[in-house]
């Protein structure tokens, strides 16, 4: 193993959060990079890599490291699901054992379910190339995740100011077992709960070592000596550097402690150390003490840390909440899962709680940070973490001397319908989603608080979004135009350009409604006039992101024209949809902006063949089939291979029309064996229902009456669990009889 680490700046990654960003070894050169420079960009933390992914390494060596870490993200494409190697097969495995949270960052289309699905876990999952501009951009994503799990520059700072005092802990680096068995040692003590002791848990390359050494020897008020016969090799570092710094500032300054303790292992017969060479090499040394009597090690620390005034709490809530922290996130104090949990937990239960100790026990539950990860748990936080904000708003209800409980109610009581809706319980989070709605209301007329404006939107489009899930398309109807009405007004008063964005989704998101209800003249006009805010935002922005919310817009409208049979306008938007792609995929050179290329080639290609243009559709599809393949050839991607099997059944189409039976024939063979194998390796009701579509194309192109024989048979295995596909068994048997 060759760890290595990057931070802002190339700072100092000493006392920041440790994050270990894995992948699959042929993805590092490409994938690491960029999803490196999205974290550094978000948090100011230490960003850990293995630089010999492809060398043998010792498993022990990989688990220490890994658990010195806060989070380990993985850079996920095709090879790393489809493939056996260390960072899926070991270093995933081992993260969610340890109860270490784990971020899988999506660098492909189409791996959200299959990235579960393969690795059985049910993890959050973090797309970077979000297309739809209706999702939660991948950077909000990102950055909320990464507040939920890190600690930042300025809760750090709190954390260590809660420590009562600081142990500076001396040893050698071959003795790093030991020394961290004395830091154990010396934390099973409740008296020393609340020391930090400081060691050196990482060497980091390049870093000023003596610098570091001397800034955390300086705010320690007490020197813990790991003694063993290591120490009396000539000229180390502790002989050289450490101890005479020790020595020279208790003899001048008379602040600092010194306290020796032998450490070995009775048991394995471990050498002891010569404790009069130690008195003859070590000048001025304090008795040692020996690890294996406690009482006399605790008295000779407790008497030590009494001598340098060590600093007094409080004991409140908000301090056993740093202190939690602090053995969490291994913040100058061992990584102590069990003692940090009860810890928080006994803030957030405290008859005067840390609220940010109930919050920080959801996220624990959510993302299985020093916990088992559990959904279920974290709801009933988010439950507790609700009742408190409401209870501290109606103690401070005067709106003259607001202190912004009702606004941390409101916010968590959105949160709580988000994870209820993620947890399969629609009508719960529907109900959650209205309390929160009426709650922002009257907020927003005692109060006047302007932000909540566009949390009363958000809650809108949530509201809309739950109303179809459970089939209301009415109200989701009502609830999507009360929140374009509410971005209106944003987009009016403040005119930024987040404000004018989401207005353009909130009108997507009715067009959408309009489409369905097969209301298509209202669709359209909701469409082009959130294809004009789109296309001002992105002839001002020029962002790949605004270029790409264009397209998509336009794509739908292509469709509504495609819908009503106006071809002619259809080309027209999905012709301008493509140039957008083309141009981002030339720019970006990545799999995913050469598959929405493709995605354009197609949906142009296949209206050309209904304008009976087959030329021109031949050659688009054929572009298409030519990337979906590249694509799929370089990561494997299931979602690659869908679609090439899609873009070859498109292509068939158009070459029979265009008088290529031969070619059409060709395409319709290949396009089925890339379904068979899609359903035979993932099979579900999807794969079977699109290999069931795939045999009719086949059978009807070829007038095999044993292809659409299978197609039939399919579809009537799947009816009984899902009766839509009902209406295809119905249209296989006609097409049966035909083919008798």
């Amino acid at each position: 193993m060759k760890p290595i680490v990057d931070t802002r700046g190339q700072s100092d990654a000493r006392g920041k959060p440790r994050v270990w960003l894995t992948c699959h070894p042929e993805d590092v050169e490409t994938a690491l990079p960029k999803v490196r420079e999205d974290l550094l960009r978000h948090a100011n933390c230490a960003v850990w890599h293995d630089a010999e992914m492809t060398a043998p390494y010792d498993p022990r060596e990989l688990e220490a490291c890994l658990d010195e870490m806060q989070l380990v993200v993985l850079a996920v494409t095709s090879r790393f699901l489809y493939t056996e190697h260390r960072a899926k097969d070991v270093e995933l495995k081992y993260a969610l054992r340890q109860h270490i949270p784990v971020l899988p960052i999506l660098l492909e289309s189409g791996l959200s379910r299959e990235f579960n699905r393969v690795t059985d876990t049910k993890l959050q999952v973090v797309n970077r190339n979000v297309s739809d501009p209706t999702a939660t951009p991948y950077d909000d994503m990102l950055d909320t995740y990464l507040k939920s799990v890190l600690v930042g520059d300025e809760l750090a700072r709190q954390v260590r100011d809660a420590f009562d005092a600081y142990v500076f802990l001396s040893y050698r680096k071959k003795d790093r077992r030991h020394a961290q068995r004395l830091m154990h040692l010396i934390h099973e003590n409740r008296q020393f709960r609340d020391i930090a002791i400081w060691y050196d848990e990482f060497l980091v390359p390049g870093e000023k070592y003596d610098g570091a050494i001397k800034a955390a020897f300086e705010k320690s008020g007490l020197f813990a000596l790991a003694v063993t016969p290591n120490l009396l090799e000539p000229k180390n570092y502790v002989l050289r550097e450490e101890y005479p710094m020790a020595r020279k500032r208790r003899r001048e300054k008379g602040d600092l402690e010194i306290v020796p303790v032998e450490l070995y292992e009775a048991e394995r017969g471990d050498e002891r150390t010569e404790r009069l060479k130690m008195e003859t090499v070590y000048r001025d040394i304090p008795p040692i003490q020996d690890e294996h009597n406690p009482i006399e090690m605790n008295a000779a620390l407790l008497e030590a840390l009494e001598r340098i005034a060590k600093k007094e709490n409080d004991g409140s809530a908000r301090h056993r909440f740093f202190i939690g922290l602090a053995y969490l996130c291994g913040i100058d104090v061992e990584i102590n899962q069990a003692r940090a949990l009860e810890l928080i937990r006994s803030a957030a239960e405290d008859p005067e709680p840390c609220y940010d100790a109930t919050e920080k026990l959801v996220d624990m539950y959510k993302t299985g940070d020093g916990v088992a990860r559990n959904p279920g748990t974290a709801i009933e936080w988010q439950r507790k973490l609700c009742a408190q904000y409401r209870a501290a708003y109606e103690a401070q209800h005067d709106p003259d001397a607001h202190m912004g409980y009702g606004t941390r109610f409101f916010r968590a009581t959105i949160a709580l319908s988000d994870m209820l809706r993620d947890a399969g319980d629609i009508e719960g989070a529907y109900a959650a989603a209205n309390h929160a709605l009426a709650f922002g209301k009257m907020l927003q007329d005692e109060v006047g608080v302007r932000e909540v404006d566009r949390d009363i939107a958000l809650i809108c489009n949530r509201l809309g979004g739950l109303c179809r899930e459970l089939g209301d398309i009415a109200r989701a109807d009502d609830y999507y135009r009360r929140s374009m009405e509410v971005y209106q007004r944003l987009a009016r008063d403040m005119g930024t350009a987040r404000a004018r964005r989401d207005m353009s989704v909130s009108l997507e998101r009715l067009g959408d409604i309009r489409r369905k209800q097969k209301n298509r003249d209202e669709a359209e006009k909701l469409y082009a006039h959130a294809r004009d805010i789109r296309a001002a935002l992105a002839e001002s922005q020029g962002t790949a992101n605004a270029r790409r919310d264009l397209s998509a817009i336009l794509t739908k409208l292509g469709n509504i024209g495609k819908d009503r049979g106006d071809f002619d306008g259809a080309a027209k938007r999905y012709a301008e949809a493509l140039e957008i792609d083309r141009v981002l995929a030339e720019e970006q050179k990545t799999p995913q902006a050469r598959d929405d290329w493709a995605v354009s080639l197609v949906k142009l290609g296949d209206v050309r063949r209904k304008q009976m243009q087959y030329r021109d559709a031949v050659e688009l599809l054929s572009q298409a089939v030519r990337i979906f393949d590249e694509n799929a050839r370089a990561t494997g991607s299931v979602q690659y291979r869908k679609n090439l099997a899609a873009g070859l059944e498109k292509l068939a189409k158009a070459a029979d029309a265009f008088n290529q039976p031969e070619w059409a024939g060709q395409c319709y063979d290949r396009a089925l064996k890339i379904r068979e194998a899609l359903a035979e390796a993932f099979p579900s009701h999807t794969t079977r229902h699109e290999l069931a579509t795939c045999c009719f194309m086949c059978a009807e192109f070829h007038r095999d009456h044993a292809m659409m024989a299978r197609a039939l048979r399919l579809w009537e295995e799947m009816c009984p669990r899902h009766p839509e596909y009902g209406v295809y068994v119905k249209n296989a048997r006609r097409m049966l009889d035909r083919l008798r």
